[in-house]
């Protein structure tokens, strides 16, 4: 519980530091008030849009819908923008939604969409034209509730062939800043 004071604390104050900056070029841009973006991935809904809103420059808030192959997937959480003046800006994040999925077509037809928390890390790529549009990669690393390791684990027993999946997801998109 101290270690989550600690975080707790770093982050409001990095975030109070970070928000009485100028940016480091010297413009009179003002920061995007957030972004609306297209992509894949968890944090995308699958294939699908994300919306983040900017509380302050480092910390936001994020929503994402799309298509996940079996049905509608979204997630919530916030992120953190470690360095928002900067070109390349590294990206902390968290969110609930759906994280997993088990589609199995044929003569046995599965489609199951599971939810729980997420973490990740990634990268803003800002584009040199307008800093406020920007590519985004991430890494998530999902926590998979125990019904998804169950309901893989009946469907392997009555003779399901498919692949492992990872324990990590990988996400791309591209936003346009407002």
């Amino acid at each position: 519980m101290k270690n989550v004071k600690i975080l707790f604390t770093a982050i409001v104050l990095s975030s109070v530091q970070a928000f009485g900056q100028s940016a480091t070029d010297g413009t009179s841009e003002k920061p995007a008030k957030g972004d609306f973006g297209f992509g894949i991935g968890v944090d995308y809904g699958g294939f699908g849009g994300r919306v983040n809103v900017q509380a302050t420059p480092v910390l936001g808030i994020m929503f994402g819908g799309g298509y996940n192959l079996a049905g509608f997937g979204y997630n919530v959480g916030l992120n953190a923008r470690l360095s928002p003046d900067k070109r390349v800006v590294p990206v902390l994040l968290a969110m609930y939604g759906y994280n997993a999925v088990i589609r199995v077509t044929g003569s046995l037809d599965v489609r199951e969409i599971y939810y729980g928390p997420s973490l990740g890390a990634g990268v803003q790529f800002k584009s040199r034209k307008n800093p406020k549009n920007f590519f985004n990669v991430e890494l998530l690393v999902p926590v998979r509730p125990s019904e998804y390791e169950n309901d893989l684990n009946a469907l392997k027993s009555i003779g399901v062939q498919f692949t492992e999946p990872l324990p990590v997801s990988f996400s791309l998109g591209y936003h346009i800043g407002f």
